[in-house]
């Protein structure tokens, strides 16, 4: 083999690795995953605490499969004690780490205790995301509070809403990642079953819709989905809720919360699956017995 083959051969080498995205709940780390992989897989809200389980997200950039885990947030808004244990175990399996802070924030006390509890042989890049709303000299001055704290791989300045510098991430995470083949066919975009899949895009629409009425511990499930003749899809899902004063706030008056909830998500599922969707939402009542 040549040196130019040679050359030709690891510059084409596919590579794959873990990326953890850590930060303060409501930073924007949803939406950035969202735009690494060009889909949404993560669901976005400014409600407290939605994402309540790892979501992987599959980037491709070039010859590289970026695995991105999506990591719960904090379970109490100011309390960095209370951050739940799988994002730490995302954290320890990831081959680098983003760690995502919104800058428009006046207060960073709560980012830099979770950023002291990374260990100091972690590649960290730091995201200083929501920067098209901010003066330069503020955003310097914010990097210069973070850098005091641990030396960053890098320091990006995006918007993950409009994914301005979105592309200079990716670009870093390909050519740090290690050599290796995918563990995702090329066409898959999160490791998560089609049911849950829709089930969180339902759930988002029900954060949007309910504001300050939501009862957080809602729990979205797909009971079943069919494939129809005319390449429909027809999704049958169930919203539990805690008692009868929940269900009453889910329903609305004469039904029209839960209809205005189911057709938002129809919607949006017909954009993203390219197909005629038929939702049908059930509210029921935990059963604790």
């Amino acid at each position: 083999m040549t040196t130019l083959d040679k050359f030709i051969d690891e510059k084409n080498a596919r590579k794959c690795g873990f990326v953890a995205v850590l930060g303060e709940t409501n930073a924007g780390k949803s939406t950035l995953i969202n735009q690494m992989v060009g889909q949404k897989v993560s669901i976005v809200s400014r409600k407290i605490q939605t994402t309540l389980t790892r979501i992987l997200g599959i980037a491709l950039y070039g010859n590289s499969q970026i695995i991105l885990i999506d990591t719960p947030g904090f379970l109490r808004e100011n309390s960095v004690e209370s951050l739940a244990k799988t994002a730490w175990d995302a954290f320890r399996e990831a081959n680098d780490v983003l760690f995502v802070v919104d800058a428009g924030k006046k207060n960073f006390d709560a980012s830099i205790k979770l950023l002291q509890k990374i260990d100091a042989a972690k590649k960290v890049s730091l995201i200083l995301n929501k920067v098209d709303m901010i003066h330069k000299p503020k955003l310097l001055e914010i990097s210069t509070i973070f850098s005091q704290i641990r030396s960053f791989q890098n320091i990006f300045m995006i918007s993950a809403l409009t994914g301005s510098g979105v592309e200079d991430v990716l670009k870093y995470l390909s050519s740090v990642l290690p050599g290796g083949d995918w563990l995702y066919p090329e066409d898959e975009i999160t490791d998560s079953s089609f049911e849950k899949y829709v089930s969180e895009i339902t759930r988002e629409h029900i954060y949007h819709r309910l504001h300050q009425e939501i009862p957080y511990k809602c729990v979205v499930k797909t009971e079943n989905y069919q494939w129809q003749s005319d390449g429909s899809v027809k999704i049958v899902q169930n919203i539990y809720v805690k008692n009868n004063a929940h269900k009453i706030i889910f329903l609305g008056r004469r039904g029209g919360k839960i209809k205005a909830i189911g057709e938002a998500a129809r919607r949006e599922l017909m954009e993203l699956l390219g197909k005629n969707v038929h939702l049908f939402l059930h509210v029921l009542v935990e059963n604790n017995g």
